[in-house]
């Protein structure tokens, strides 16, 4: 069996509001729990980076302190007793990679960025956006069963495509498009429920 979660808003602090309070940069504050337009999105954050001046290395040192949610690592550590541990996010490997470390050094997949040669943001390389279920529907192919868990619209094709889908503390709009999948509002009670289905399934399942 395999768990795929997504990282920002499940196991850890949405990172862009993080660089708009760093950098006192609003158009930073939104996020996929409020819009489902990633490339709309993106040009705002990136279009708000480039008219401060700001280079990746000033962004990711601040993206850096972020930290994982109280008792990630342990809910990771936990789970991964009975499955393989998948982060399959829309946040970027150069702002991630160091919170891997700290959840324990999990596989990430996520976006990258594209530079100039002066360091700063131009672009991105959407490696995850829109190819969630072509993951998942890989896994399952390959033969293992899924759990997704997710907690906003950018995480509905994963979690459609899951055996298992568990919204984590989920905007409305998701709720309502997945109304017959369970709701967890703490890594407790995700964890409790991947533990049933642990038990039902058979932990090497």
């Amino acid at each position: 069996m395999i768990a795929a979660i997504d990282l920002e808003g499940v196991l850890a602090p949405e990172i862009w509001p993080y660089l708009g309070d760093e950098f006192g940069l609003p158009e930073l504050h939104l996020t996929t729990r409020d819009t489902a337009d990633f490339d709309d999105l993106m040009g705002q954050r990136v279009g708000a980076l480039s008219r401060a001046g700001l280079t990746l290395a000033q962004v990711q040192h601040a993206a850096h302190r972020v930290q994982p949610y109280l008792g990630s690592k342990e809910f990771l550590h936990r789970i991964r007793r009975h499955c393989q541990v998948m982060i399959i996010s829309d946040t970027f490997h150069e702002f991630a990679e160091p919170m891997m470390d700290r959840l324990g050094g999990y596989n990430l997949f996520a976006n990258r960025f594209e530079v100039d040669s002066s360091g700063r943001i131009v672009g991105w390389k959407l490696r995850i956006r829109g190819r969630k279920a072509m993951v998942i529907d890989g896994f399952r192919k390959a033969g293992f069963r899924v759990i997704g868990m997710g907690d906003s619209l950018n995480d509905l094709t994963l979690l459609q495509m899951a055996d298992h889908p568990v919204l984590f503390r989920p905007v409305e709009k998701l709720r309502s498009e997945l109304p017959d999948a369970p709701t967890v509002q703490t890594l407790d009670e995700a964890l409790e429920l991947f533990l049933s289905i642990f038990r039902k399934n058979g932990s090497d399942a």
